[in-house]
């Protein structure tokens, strides 16, 4: 029977102290970068699985993550989960996932669960976010459990965010149908209650008012990130505005849906009415036309949130930090020149 790979193993194969090993799964400081690349190696060609109860012991941590979302079947937010999931394994760590199914007294619920259960440290996924819960966030980082945000609907220095900027996206989406010759530009939101939807709204706006472009109301339908709502937003706004030759929609799913009502109402695309979505689905770019949107960094997302989370567990002192990330405009077929 194969013996057991230890840390004195690693250690004789890179010729180091079992202690620096230790100091390197434990991703601690004053270890060369050479030092170190040697040692993962090691780890990896020997196939040693550090002990997970031995390390807790030691630091006094359980090596596992919390991570709360509100919707487990959104594909989206399933991109972010998974980048967050295999960076926290690659930092020795382990996620907890908890989906409230848009329950903001489940979210709180999972909280105080989660804390129980002595995560080292929480992500939020765009939580609503109730006074209430924020609350009881900072209480949670009060007793030594740091949580960190992404897409968070409260902006707040006491709390960690990492985030995509938003006005800047919606402020691209617009600038594309702008230069593409249109006149009488539209929007579909998403729930104006999301902080997300609100800065997308300020980026067009914002766009539009550098165009000496007038912002109308009418131009204006609100969606719920839905196809179904953003086909029934499209239908509102060809009633209110039917001079539209311009749409930005705040999310993909919306946007397909609205070409699929414009299509039933007669309009061609993009001569007609051209659309700019946002995310970068994988269903944008099998469109017909192709669809021109927003590409968020999905993954880096994930990511970044996991590692600040990590950095924090391991400096206590740490002040929260805002992480903005940039959307990336890829245009494709739907936002056509007129």
């Amino acid at each position: 029977m194969k013996s057991r790979i230890t840390i004195q193993d690693v250690a004789s194969q890179v010729g180091v102290s079992a202690q620096t090993v230790s100091r390197v799964i434990n991703n601690k400081p004053d270890v060369s970068k050479e030092t170190r690349s040697r040692v993962l190696s090691a780890i990896k060609d020997l196939g040693y699985e550090p002990n997970l109860l031995a390390r807790g012991l030691v630091s006094n941590r359980t090596f596992t993550l919390g991570l709360i979302m509100d919707n487990l079947s959104d594909s989206f937010y399933s991109l972010i989960i998974a980048a967050a999931e295999l960076e926290a394994r690659r930092l020795g760590y382990f996620f907890l996932i908890c989906s409230s199914e848009r329950n903001p007294q489940d979210e709180l619920k999972f909280l105080r669960i989660l804390s129980s259960r002595q995560v080292d440290g929480i992500l939020m996924l765009a939580l609503p976010g109730s006074e209430e819960q924020f609350q009881y966030v900072l209480s949670l980082q009060e007793e030594g459990i740091p949580v960190v945000s992404i897409a968070s609907h409260i902006l707040s220095d006491e709390l960690a965010i990492v985030d995509v900027d938003n006005v800047a996206g919606g402020y691209q989406a617009t600038q594309c149908l702008i230069r593409g010759g249109r006149k009488n530009i539209g929007m579909i939101t998403g729930p104006l209650i999301s902080r997300a939807s609100q800065d997308r709204v300020t980026g067009y706006r914002q766009a539009l008012e550098e165009a000496g472009m007038p912002f109308m109301s009418r131009r204006v339908a609100s969606g719920d990130w839905s196809y179904h709502s953003g086909y029934q937003a499209m239908v509102e706004l060809l009633e209110k505005s039917p001079e539209l030759d311009g749409l930005f929609a705040q999310n993909d799913r919306m946007a397909l849906a609205a070409m699929a009502a414009l299509r039933q109402a007669g309009r061609d695309l993009p001569d007609d009415v051209a659309i700019v979505g946002y995310d970068d689905t994988p269903d944008a770019a099998f469109a017909y036309p192709p669809l021109t949107t927003i590409r968020q960094p999905v993954g880096e997302l994930g990511r970044a949130a996991t590692r600040l989370l990590v950095e924090m567990i391991n400096d206590r002192e740490m002040k929260p930090q805002h992480i903005l990330l940039q959307a990336e405009l890829v245009e494709r077929g739907s936002c056509g020149t007129k």
